[in-house]
């Protein structure tokens, strides 16, 4: 792996994780789904509206279109509509812990849904990946609303595990990539609205912190962490790529404890550990498969 491809990995891993803390400040300011209708509406116009002034190219086949189509409302819609709705539940810390085990449940429905080999090493990593999860989720039991926010991460992980198996089917080079990303925000922007205005006051409370968090939020994990993941899985490969989400636990917990000062329990600091050894055995597994 070349030092770029590293560099990168390891930028994609702080910009993931940064996102739930970043998120949940968000959510202080500006409700849920109303926040990332804004910020799909003007991170994707932004996106295309660049792809375009580079001469990228709009040309998509039925396929592939489609698949942004279903990638876009499920990552997008689904999974970070999900997540942010979460945050007013819990702590980020929570959130960026179940979030970090999607390396594990991409090879389970892998394995499940299209018969991809598996050996007994990966099995027993996605089993103490999920023994971490419950350890993480057991102390939590008793607070309900706690529960029910790791309830709509865990259906959020539900989701961005489809989608990311999606992707594999979106035909992406450098010469499409920002139309790509930018289309795929537009359509969680369109499935976003209707909900916000059903079920949300539109109302937002302005101030440097909101339109800072704002803005780095459509800029990084909108756009240039898509970009960067995109262009990852097609240059090195997608176990080699996977590897880069051990990180994301460790980014996650600091930058939370430094930003919101959140803090972690024995329990969570050991499930987190367990959750890296299972995303670590999966990883040895795919490299041998």
């Amino acid at each position: 792996m070349e030092l770029k491809h590293i560099l990168l990995g390891v930028g994609f891993a702080f910009i993931w994780a940064s996102a739930f803390p970043s998120a949940k400040m968000a959510v202080q300011f500006c409700p849920p789904f109303y926040f990332l209708f804004l910020r799909f509406l003007l991170a994707g116009l932004f996106s295309i509206l660049l792809g375009a002034c580079l001469g990228q190219s709009f040309q998509f086949d039925r396929k592939s279109l489609l698949s942004i189509a279903a990638f876009g409302l499920i990552q997008n819609g689904l999974y970070l509509g999900l997540i942010f709705l979460a945050l007013t539940k819990i702590d980020s810390n929570v959130s960026v812990i179940i979030a970090s085990i999607l390396p594990l449940t991409v090879a389970f429905f892998s394995w499940i849904l299209f018969r991809t080999k598996m050996t007994l090493l990966g099995l027993c990593g996605l089993v103490i990946g999920l023994f971490g999860v419950l350890l993480i989720m057991l102390q939590r039991v008793e607070r309900e609303y706690e529960m029910f926010g790791i309830f709509l991460c865990l259906l959020g992980l539900l989701a961005t595990t489809i989608s990311t198996l999606i992707i594999t089917k979106i035909n992406i080079n450098k010469d499409n990539i920002l139309i790509v990303v930018g289309l795929q925000m537009l359509v969680g922007s369109v499935f976003l609205l209707p909900l916000s205005y059903f079920f949300e006051a539109w109302s937002v409370s302005f101030s440097i912190t909101f339109i800072f968090t704002f803005l780095y939020i459509a800029a990084f994990p909108g756009i240039i962490g898509p970009i960067i993941w995109f262009y990852l899985q097609k240059e090195i490969g997608a176990v080699k790529y996977s590897s880069f989400h051990f990180l994301v636990p460790f980014f996650g917990i600091g930058i939370s404890y430094f930003l919101l000062g959140e803090t972690l329990t024995y329990s969570d600091m050991a499930g987190v550990l367990i959750i890296i050894l299972g995303l670590y055995l999966v990883n040895r597994d795919k490299e041998r498969v």
